[in-house]
């Protein structure tokens, strides 16, 4: 296979993007039990992150392939699950931390993980994936979108579910707004939430792909309260799922699409769930 640009450019872009990853923030902790019980169950799944679980459905003894890992939260979920999962990340740092966490877990022999550029793993991959996901990776390859998903493809047969959770920008005027505000923008040079167009490149070459919108009023909340779901008392689990469901309503409107900050992107046979 060949690589998406030229070699020297391709190089440039994976050495920036290693030196900021290898500088951010992993938990090298356990997954608490109740994040696990959280994802073991998905019975949330107007909550955008069980949603993205709930959709991908049974993995026991699937083959999944994680692209953009990071510290292994989502790969060690997955195993524990009863998936066999290769985990992939540009950060080498990320990976040492993915590797003792699953350790921490029992799951090693569930797991591989591989500190790689995805477009470096994607040219060296052998077999085929009956889940191919990514958690927030899409809109750090947006210079090279169509021909990742094109190679991607190649990992894939006709029953592999592809699933994408994005943040997303779906009005110009909203993106300038917000840009247009004083709050730190934290991300790459290259990085920005997926727009209309590139979810149209997506659906262009995963024909099948489902977008569910969320993170209207979720928004609000994670700016100004934040915090982990799981850690939530008794009325702000409720007041929080609340939001949650209103977004679920609003956002199913044509109409109002442009509100969402969040998009999980499925595609692949029909759900079971």
């Amino acid at each position: 296979m060949l690589f998406f640009s030229g070699m020297q450019e391709d190089e440039v872009r994976w050495r920036k993007e290693q030196e900021f990853f290898d500088g951010e923030e992993y938990s090298e902790e356990p997954i608490p039990a109740n994040t696990i019980e959280r994802y073991a169950q998905c019975s949330k799944p107007f909550l955008a992150p069980e949603y993205a679980f709930y959709s991908i459905g049974d993995v026991r003894n699937k083959r999944v392939l994680e692209v953009g890992c990071g510290d292994g939260g989502n790969a060690v979920l997955l195993a524990l699950k009863g998936a066999y999962v290769v985990g992939i990340d540009i950060s080498p740092r990320a990976i040492q931390i993915a590797k003792e966490r699953a350790k921490l877990h029992a799951v090693q022999d569930r797991v591989e993980f591989f500190a790689l550029p995805v477009e470096a793993y994607i040219a060296r991959a052998e077999g085929r994936f009956d889940v191919i996901c990514g958690f927030a990776v899409l809109h750090h390859l947006l210079p090279v979108l169509k021909e990742f998903v094109e190679q991607l493809k190649e990992l894939s047969t006709e029953r592999t579910i592809f699933l994408f959770s994005e943040p997303v920008s779906l009005s110009a005027s909203l993106r300038r707004l917000r840009l247009a505000l004083p709050l730190a923008v934290h991300g790459t040079e290259d990085e920005r939430p997926l727009e209309l167009a590139d979810l149209a490149i997506l659906s262009q070459h995963l024909p099948t792909m489902e977008t569910r919108l969320f993170g209207f009023l979720l928004r609000i909340w994670g700016r100004f309260i934040g915090g982990r779901y799981e850690d939530y008392g008794f009325f702000a689990t409720r007041l929080f799922d609340m939001l949650a469901k209103i977004d679920w309503a609003i956002l199913s409107l044509p109409m109002s699409r442009a509100l969402a900050s969040t998009a999980v992107l499925r595609a692949g046979p029909a759900s079971s769930n």
